[in-house]
This record gives C-alpha cells, sequence and structure tokens, in this order.
C-alpha cells in the first residue's frame, strides 16, 4: 500500500508560507520530524518559495525517498519586499476583499494626497506668518486670538454643512469626493493670500476665517464620502469594511508623511511671491487632476439621479421609437443587454453633474429638473381645476410610492421649454401594506395575487425619478413638435401616459428590476441613493381617527 499527502499553508493574501508531507509505504508511516517540517518551512519562506508542486516518488526507489517536493522559487528580495508592503498596507485577501477598481483609485488618491500635503506646507507658513511669527512687533496673544476666531468658525461650519448636506453624501460621494479638493484648495488660497494685508487686520481675519470654513467643509465632504466608497470598495463576502478603512488610514498616513519630508526639502527653496504661486499652481493642478481621475476609476454599482439617467435614457432610445406613445403593459420583459452595465455608466457619468437635472443621457439635452420635496411643493404647481383627490386618484390613491406634477417655463434665450417635475414620496408602514410594490401591480396589472419574484425590492423611488425624467421628455416633445397647450386635460393625460410607461417597465411584463440586477445593479440600497432620507414622506389615511383629532384639539389649546 502507497499513498502520499501534501498539505499546503497560506497565509490570508494567499502567499505560500509552510507545508506538511506524510508518506505512506508499506504500511510504514514516514513523516518528516516537527523541526523538519518548521526548517522547511522557514526555507520556503526566507528563500521566497511562493508555491510547490508534488514529485511523485517510486517506492522502489530509494535513492528519491527523501525527495518530498519541488518548488519553484519566487522573485527576487525587492519582490519579497513589495509582497510585506502589501500585506502592511493593502487589506487582508487583497485583491478578493476589495473591488476590482479598488487600485486603480488608491493609486491616483495616493498621488492627489503626496501633491496636497506639499501645499499644505505651503499654505501653513502663510497662515504662521499672518499670526505674526518674524514680526517682532506681533505678539503671541494676538496670533491666539486669530487662531481661535478661525477654529470657532470653522468647527460652526461644520455643523452646520453636516446638517444641510450630510444626507446627500453617500449617493453622491463621487461628485463630493471631488469638490472636498476643490474647497480645500480654495482654503490653501486664502491662507497664502493672507500675508499680503500686514497692516489690514480685518481683512487677514477675513481670509483666515474663510479658510477655516472650506477647510472643515472639506473635511466633512472628503469623511463622508469615503465612507461611502470605503462601503462600496469592500467586497461583502471576502473583505471587512474595518479593515479596508483602517488600511486607507495607513496609506494616509505614509503618503502624508513622505510629502511632508519632501516638502521639508522643497520649501526653503521657495522664497519669493512667484516662486510661491508657480509651485502651488503646480500642486494644484496635479492635486486636482490625479483626484478627477481618482473618482472617474470608481464603478459604482447603485443606482442615484445621474447614473438613473444614463441607463433609462439609453434603454429607451434602444427599444422601438415608439415606446413613449405605448402604455407596455403588453410588451415582453425587458432583455437585460439593453441596460447598461456599472461599468458602461461610469464612463459617462460626470463627476460634477447639476444636482437634481434631468439629463436624458450622458452628453444629451438637459429635458428639466426634478425635485424631490414636500407634498406642499407639488400641490403649489397644481392647476386650479385639479384638487387633491383628483392627484391621488392618478397614482392608485397613494399606492404608487409618490406623486408628482410638473410645471413648463421658458428660460432666457432659449427656444425650448424647461420642465420642472416636482415629486412628493407616500410612505408605509410594512411590505405588505397597500404602497407596496406587491401589492400596486398585483392589483393593477397582473391581474393575481401573486408577487413578482422580485418584489421585495422596493422600487418607488426608482420608479418615481424615472417616471420624472420620461415625463420630461415626453411634455418637452410635445412642445417642440405641436405647441402643446397648457390645460388640465393635456397635462394629466402626460402624467397619466408616462405613468403607464414606468408601471410597464417596472411591472411583472417589463421585469426591468430583475434585468438590473442581471446587468450588476444592486437594487437593495437603490431608494437611499435616489433619495435622501431627510426628504419628507407623506401618509394617506382613508380617515381621521379620534386620536388624531385629540391631539390636533390639544395642540390648539396650547397654542
Amino acid at each position: 500500500m502507497s499513498a502520499q499527502l501534501f498539505l499546503e499553508e497560506r497565509d490570508a493574501n494567499g502567499n505560500f508560507s509552510k507545508a506538511y508531507y506524510d508518506r505512506y509505504d508499506h504500511d510504514t508511516l514516514i513523516r518528516s520530524s516537527s523541526a523538519e517540517i518548521e526548517k522547511q518551512g522557514r526555507a520556503i519562506g526566507t528563500n521566497g518559495f511562493t508555491g510547490a508542486e508534488i514529485v511523485e516518488v517510486s517506492a522502489d526507489d530509494q535513492s528519491r525517498r527523501g525527495q518530498y517536493y519541488a518548488a519553484r522559487r519566487g522573485s527576487s528580495r525587492v519582490v519579497r519586499l513589495l509582497q510585506v508592503l502589501i500585506n502592511v498596507f493593502l487589506p487582508t485577501g487583497y485583491p478578493d476583499s476589495v473591488k476590482p477598481d479598488y487600485i486603480d483609485y488608491q493609486i491616483y488618491d495616493s498621488i492627489q494626497a503626496f501633491a496636497s500635503s506639499i501645499s499644505m506646507l505651503l499654505g501653513n507658513r502663510a497662515v504662521l506668518t499672518s499670526v505674526g511669527v518674524g514680526d517682532k512687533d506681533a505678539t503671541s496673544t494676538s496670533a491666539l486670538f486669530i487662531t481661535v476666531i478661525q477654529e470657532t468658525i470653522g468647527r460652526l461650519a461644520t455643523i452646520t454643512f453636516a446638517w444641510r448636506f450630510g444626507s446627500t453624501l453617500e449617493q453622491e460621494c463621487k461628485k463630493f469626493r471631488f469638490s472636498a479638493d476643490l474647497v480645500v484648495n480654495a482654503g490653501i488660497v486664502c491662507d497664502c493670500l493672507s500675508p499680503y494685508f500686514p497692516g489690514n487686520r480685518s481683512v487677514k481675519i477675513f481670509f483666515l476665517c474663510c479658510s477655516g470654513i472650506l477647510k472643515s467643509i472639506c473635511g466633512v465632504m472628503a469623511n463622508g464620502s469615503k465612507a461611502a466608497l470605503t462601503q462600496h470598495f469592500t467586497n461583502s463576502q471576502k473583505g471587512s469594511i474595518a479593515d479596508v478603512a483602517a488600511k486607507d488610514s495607513s496609506q494616509e498616513t505614509v503618503i502624508s508623511l513622505l510629502g511632508m519630508l519632501a516638502g521639508t526639502v522643497l520649501i526653503p527653496y521657495i522664497n519669493t511671491n512667484k516662486e510661491t504661486w508657480t509651485m502651488l499652481i503646480i500642486l494644484i493642478t496635479i492635486h486636482l487632476l490625479a483626484n478627477y481621475r481618482a473618482v472617474s476609476s470608481v464603478v459604482m454599482e447603485t443606482l442615484n439621479r445621474q447614473r438613473t439617467n444614463i441607463v433609462f435614457a439609453q434603454l429607451m432610445d434602444s427599444m422601438s421609437p415608439g415606446m413613449m406613445e405605448s402604455d407596455f403593459v403588453n410588451q415582453p420583459p425587458v432583455l437585460p443587454s439593453l441596460i447598461l452595465t456599472p461599468r458602461h455608466v461610469s464612463r459617462q457619468e460626470r463627476v460634477l453633474e447639476q444636482d437634481g437635472v434631468l439629463r436624458w443621457g450622458s452628453r444629451g439635452a438637459v429635458m428639466g429638473t426634478g425635485t424631490v420635496g414636500t407634498f406642499s411643493s407639488v400641490r403649489q404647481i397644481l392647476p386650479l381645476g385639479m384638487s387633491i383627490q383628483d392627484l391621488l386618484s392618478i397614482f392608485g390613491n397613494g399606492s404608487a410610492g409618490y406623486v408628482l406634477w410638473y410645471e413648463t417655463s421658458r428660460l432666457r434665450g432659449r427656444r425650448t421649454k424647461h420642465v420642472t417635475v416636482r415629486v412628493a414620496l407616500i410612505e408605509r408602514s410594512s411590505d405588505d401594506s397597500t404602497t407596496s410594490d406587491q401589492a400596486y401591480y398585483a392589483r393593477d396589472y397582473s391581474g393575481t395575487s401573486t408577487p413578482p419574484p422580485y418584489g421585495q425590492v422596493d422600487t418607488r423611488e426608482l420608479r418615481a425619478w424615472v417616471h420624472a425624467l420620461y415625463l420630461a421628455r415626453h411634455v418637452r416633445a410635445m412642445h417642440n413638435g405641436t405647441g402643446e397647450s397648457n390645460s388640465i386635460t393635456t397635462a394629466r393625460e402626460n402624467v397619466i401616459r408616462t405613468l403607464h410607461l414606468v408601471d410597464g417597465l417596472f411591472g411583472p411584463s417589463g421585469r426591468i428590476a430583475e434585468a438590473l440586477a442581471i446587468r450588476g445593479w444592486d437594487l437593495t440600497r437603490g431608494g437611499t441613493m435616489i433619495v435622501s432620507w431627510s426628504v419628507p414622506r407623506l401618509q394617506v389615511r382613508d380617515s381621521v381617527s379620534a386620536e388624531w383629532h385629540d391631539d390636533k384639539a390639544t395642540s390648539d389649546h396650547v397654542n
């Protein structure tokens, strides 16, 4: 009887570390001693062996009994050092623990962090000059007073900006990540301008306060968008979001340290104003270009407003020309091949897209703007002869999960009219309430109580934005072609026609949610990407409860 067992031990990153070999020959166990196993393991580790393969040993060939395995020699010491750096600075299990776009982003992010560290030193030197370093007439109390004012204004700006825009950082993380660097560079420019007003203390404090505000806003945008990007980069099956964030912090620490060391060597040779501003412009240019390439390389798998515009405009352009005039209810399911993948969309995505714009595709014309807000904003643009009940009846008495209406206006210098669509969301208490996707489509379209296979995915916010896009496109086409009137009947027909189109896409007939998932889009978090959770939700009640009457009476009495 002859058998052999070979065990390979690898670390978390998949690198070969040790080998264990057992051999059964003629019913006799031949096992490497513990010391020999450890010796072999150390030899493999120190000599750079990256793998091993078993060599067949004949039982009769006694001269080859000691040959347990043959290993391939790895690369040189430089490569082994590189492997150590990978283990230290990249997430455990790299590359399987992160998304494919992680390394491209980190390369450009390191370049921009290096340039930013040097430009920050130039700004810090200018601030020290402004507060009186090198001036015999300046006092430490005066410098402290200026610093306190700058810090106070900056922290108030942090609180205000986080309160106002904190809920939108995740859905627009690429835009805010790049905007953060635009803002911080503006702050550095303010720092460098402050020494030019030595005799005017008010102007000097103004520039320093502006710098504090800008840098504080940058901190909020950078931290919030980085958290969203870290969540995106982490492989949910094999990676750890905490490990990815920790390794990113280690990378930033090293790059910042190298930038400060390079700046320490370089800055003493930059003395004149011309040299300072020339170097600052070069560093800011490198910083912004590298950061733009970094955020452009990110391939997001969630649908925000801009990516929804690109995907659904391309989908409609790929279908028949008359699809906008049909209700799509009796059409076949959407083919997944007609939907762009996240990588294709990332190549068309604008980093600094206008918020709320309804653009037909990535390079297409702007159809209008969409806003998601309160029901009062929708009610303000309703025609005089249209009641709230009429509006709700169009959307299944609130079961669609949203209501919307539109108005048109002519922008200065443009022939075509601009369409403004206002959306209000309707909250639902549970998945089996009357406003769920399952109940809405099962009742209105499928004719059965059996929910669609993707019924657990909440698509109402995505549907609302797609409806706004198609409505704006349809109204623009009507204006350009026939000069559509602004009557209630015409506006109502436009809303209903595009609603049928959207319902056909997202209902059991179109199966668009299933097709999106096949193409790699993550719809489980889609709601938070389209609309922030700070947007009010409307609750529709069939009748006013007695409890509400009691609360209202109490409130009126108190007031």
